[in-house]
């Protein structure tokens, strides 16, 4: 499967060509698609080193000239930036798209500093920003036409590899949430009734469990890739028949997925019960590569479906 990253940076390029007014921005980044943009747009490409606070600063103010913007580093280093991005670009009504790459255990096993377990806790708390989470393929090459033609503050967390499972999935990008399998019928009155709800890799799992507990239960899975803004309303009306929700994320769970989706059925005023999975609130320190790590910190496929079972 084709990156993210060189999917989305390379549908860019195409668009770059026709149109001098978009601009990337690379932080200390090594690729082939960035090799392009320096070769081929070396006016419309800028390296910026290991410089992430000025690189946001200098794209705030390029917006600020009605240049279209993107700023391209490893996920973990949103954090650095994190003062730049709330006064440059969300105080300051600056449209500017941020791709984070690598978000999560995704760089496993380079250790905590390279892999955020906590970027959607932190970004989500900026005013006015959206954040997205393309399943596949298809959905990271959408996310371009979209940040191009309707530009704002934006942070598209970019898988370094995305489940595999997801791969053929139809994604819609008009929908803040895509069911992929199962759903409800207005004649459906069996108890429970369960929707699990994730995003990003974590998908690969739950569409995993999903498939071990349908053949038991009345359950869907849905993909809830635009994490913020959601409108509680079109949230309600679409998960409102559910008796129990699931959410299952590569995140610790203070200010996290689980939380956000919390947040929506508190304000929604859902009558449902709520089981949170997520990764313990620790720095995860051990080697491995992504799976183990994923496997060994409570959310091994097993452990997923045990904890679902023990909590219907």
């Amino acid at each position: 499967m084709k990156a993210q990253r060189d999917t989305f940076i390379g549908k860019l390029f195409e668009l770059a060509k026709k149109d001098k007014n978009v601009i990337l921005i690379s932080v200390d980044m090594g690729a082939p698609s960035l090799d392009q943009w320096r070769k081929e747009l070396p006016d419309q490409f800028i390296a910026a080193g290991i410089s992430e606070q000025n690189a946001i600063n200098v794209a705030a103010g390029l917006s600020k000239t009605g240049k279209k913007v993107y700023v391209y580093f490893m996920a973990s280093w949103a954090a650095r930036c994190f003062e730049q991005v709330r006064y440059s670009c969300a105080m300051a009504n600056n449209s500017i798209t941020i791709l984070g790459n690598g978000v999560a255990l995704g760089y496993a096993p380079a250790g905590p500093a390279h892999e955020p377990n906590e970027d959607i806790a932190y970004m989500r708390s900026i005013n006015n920003i959206e954040i997205c989470s393309p399943p596949n393929t298809q959905a990271a090459e959408e996310l371009v036409e979209l940040t191009y033609n309707v530009p704002k503050l934006r942070y598209i967390r970019l898988e370094r590899n995305h489940a595999k499972e997801m791969e053929q999935f139809t994604f819609n990008i008009n929908s803040f949430i895509n069911l992929i399998k199962g759903g409800l019928t207005e004649t459906d009155t069996i108890q429970p009734r369960i929707a699990i709800l994730s995003s990003g890799y974590m998908l690969g799992r739950a569409f995993n469990a999903w498939k071990d507990l349908v053949v038991h239960y009345q359950i869907s899975l849905y993909d809830l890739w635009k994490i913020k803004p959601v409108d509680s309303n079109q949230f309600k009306s679409l998960l409102s028949e559910y008796t129990h929700i699931i959410t299952i994320e590569e995140q610790t769970l203070s200010g996290g997925f689980g939380s956000a989706v919390c947040e929506l059925i508190c304000d929604s005023g859902m009558k449902v019960k709520v089981l949170r999975l997520g990764l313990p609130e620790r720095y995860i320190f051990e080697n491995g590569t992504r799976d183990h790590l994923i496997d060994t910190n409570g959310l091994s496929l097993e452990n997923i479906i045990k904890q679902i079972k023990n909590f219907i």
